[in-house]
């Protein structure tokens, strides 16, 4: 047998999970082809998934030597160094494999991996993602690990989406003439649908008539667990029993039930067998996602790599849709609905996205009054809160389409772009106001209106205002440094304002600076100097706009607002120069249009 036939048959073996057997057959087919670098790599990488680390890294190391301008030996020496936790050794030879390739993506995810295992995951998955992720799913596997691990510090099992409402069982009532297998029926469908709340008062009814009914029980299990009804959610389950006819489904939702309780022990064989159980494959990559999570949960994080890996291998989508999800919650993506812990509700014309527990202060409001502004734009109302108040801004268009559009917006997602984006501001530690929600009414087919309130910061004032109310020019240099440190973190984090401007940067009572009005804000994976510099200049202009420079910011105090926005980093620093160029020449451009418009400047 030559040795092409035995690495085919060690791929099979690989494919049955016998990596013992696959080294076997490839140190055969080694001895046949010494001088195949093709054999030399799956040879090692063999000899590692069966245990003989040493064997495999003296392989790969003798392949560098004999193959220096090949980046695979290098690249998986540093894979498996990583793996055994030799982290300086695995990124020496990942740099190397790195210096021959230099676009090469599992060198950079294997990087970033090491970056994760030091302690630092989420700048690295921000990199990662801007890159593109590797299709390696030993590399990306582990690196699925890491970040589940960090989801898990930072907000234990509840990482799931926001369950929907479940309605009321008065539905139920209005459908008493129909047989339960006709009840059932129409739940299962709404169940098929995405639509638990729709599908609850169907099964109930179905319960009352016949509980004996095959799969009810089964179906009421699954959805109590899509409405976040865990506890009754598993005493149906259980109850579902072997009567079932999908116990692979069953197991699968109990588990990750148990696993959202916390119950981690328990859950774990639930979730094993909804693996065994599920022939089809149809629940399979569910079940390993969440027995991924659970062994994370329990500290056995090992022990996640090979069902993430299966995952990889059977539905990448869904991993690559979890690593997505997992972006947005640790602030690193903005989602494309409403963030978690928000509701979404529509009521005719209007869509309505509350924070959980404030729906009914968002379309019910108490008014307070009013909220003395100074210079905004937008009229601000307030309202009572059960746990305090909100203050209210309407959209008003602004620029050469203000005075048509007036409050209406061509945009209707804007309002839902703006909560996200403050979630994920306060996902990163950045400050900025706790946003309670917003409405959007549809006025005719693409015009809207809407309105977003957000917590009260008692006592706040905005930039312009400290500023203008400054002692002498000590103070005003101390808000401008709080200010400056303040976009420094915003900027580092990868997001930028394109309406930056004196009045949406404020101070609480505590001269904590904190950023506001992020409509026109937008999250990248890296802000780069060019957007850096033009949202400062941007901020500068608004100063002379509102005759707060020259005094009491001077260029000397602006140069200084910039030292403390670059400090630490000596190739910001060394940009000073530029952007004084950049201020004076936006400030120059833009004062002829103040001038014209009667305005200050």
């Amino acid at each position: 047998m030559n040795a092409t036939k035995l690495l085919f048959q060690a791929q099979k073996a690989l494919g049955r999970d016998d990596p013992a057997g696959a080294a076997e057959l490839l140190s055969r087919a080694a001895d046949l082809a010494p001088d195949s670098p093709h054999v030399a790599l799956h040879r090692a990488l063999a000899l590692a998934d069966s245990g003989r680390l040493d064997e495999a890294l003296e392989i790969f190391r003798d392949a560098r030597q004999r193959w220096p301008g090949n980046p695979v030996f290098p690249l998986f020496l540093g894979v498996l160094l990583l793996e055994a936790g030799r982290l300086d050794e695995a990124a020496a030879a990942l740099e190397a494999a790195r210096a021959i390739s230099p676009g090469n993506r599992l060198a950079l995810a294997s990087l970033a991996l090491v970056a994760m295992k030091r302690g630092e995951v989420e700048t690295p998955l921000q990199e990662l993602a801007a890159a593109g992720f590797t299709d390696n799913p030993r590399v990306l596997a582990a690196i699925m690990v890491e970040v589940e691990a960090q989801l898990f510090r930072r907000f234990g099992t509840d990482t799931d989406p926001t369950p929907p409402a479940a309605q009321d069982d008065e539905a139920s009532e209005r459908l008493e003439r129909s047989s339960a297998p006709r009840l059932l029926e129409l739940g299962r469908r709404r169940l098929d649908r995405g639509d638990p709340a729709g599908a609850w008062p169907l099964l109930l009814a179905a319960a009352r008539k016949n509980p004996s009914l095959p799969d009810l029980f089964a179906c009421l299990g699954f959805a109590a667990f899509d409405l976040g009804k865990l506890d009754l959610a598993i005493e149906y389950l259980d109850r579902a029993g072997n009567w079932a006819s999908m116990p692979e489904a069953v197991a699968l939702h109990r588990g990750a039930a148990l696993y959202r309780l916390g119950r981690f022990d328990e859950a774990l064989p639930s979730l094993r067998e909804a693996i065994e159980k599920d022939t089809l494959g149809d629940f399979s990559g569910w079940a390993r996602l969440y027995l991924a999570r659970t062994l994370v949960a329990l500290g056995r994080a090992e022990e996640a790599h090979a069902p993430l890996r299966q995952l990889l291998a059977s539905e990448g989508d869904l991993a690559l849709a979890r690593l997505r999800q997992a972006m947005e919650l640790l602030g690193l993506a903005i989602p494309e609905t409403a963030p978690k812990g928000f509701r979404v509700v529509q009521e005719g014309a209007a869509t309505i996205v509350a924070r959980e527990g404030y729906l009914e202060a968002l379309t019910n409001p108490t008014e307070l009054p009013p909220l003395e502004t100074a210079g905004g734009r937008a009229p601000l109302r307030r309202i009572a809160l059960p746990d305090g108040v909100a203050v209210v801004r309407r959209s008003v268009r602004g620029g050469l389409l203000g005075p048509i559009l007036g409050e209406s917006s061509l945009d209707g997602g804007r309002f839902l772009r703006e909560i996200c984006l403050s979630e994920a501001l306060r996902r990163r530690g950045i400050p900025t106001p706790e946003m309670i929600g917003g409405i959007r009414w549809r006025r005719f087919p693409g015009l809207f209106r809407w309105e977003i309130a957000t917590r009260e910061v008692e006592g706040a004032r905005d930039l312009a205002e400290a500023l203008g109310q400054a002692a002498d020019e000590v103070a005003a240099h101390e808000h401008l440094a709080r200010a400056a440190r303040l976009l420094r973190r915003f900027h580092d984090a990868g997001f930028v304002h394109h309406d930056l401007n004196a009045r949406n940067i404020i101070f609480d009572r505590e001269k904590r600076a904190m950023i506001v009005d992020l409509d026109r804000a937008e999250l990248l994976p890296n802000a780069p100097q060019r957007l850096r510099l033009g949202n400062l200049a941007r901020l500068y202009r608004s100063l002379h706009k509102l005759g707060l420079a020259p005094r009491p910011v001077s260029d000397r105090a602006w140069l200084e607002f910039f030292a403390a926005y670059s400090e630490g980093d000596a190739g910001l620093s060394a940009l000073a120069d530029h952007l004084m160029r950049l201020c004076r020449r936006q400030v120059a451009v833009h004062s002829r249009l103040w001038r014209s418009r009667g305005e200050r400047g």
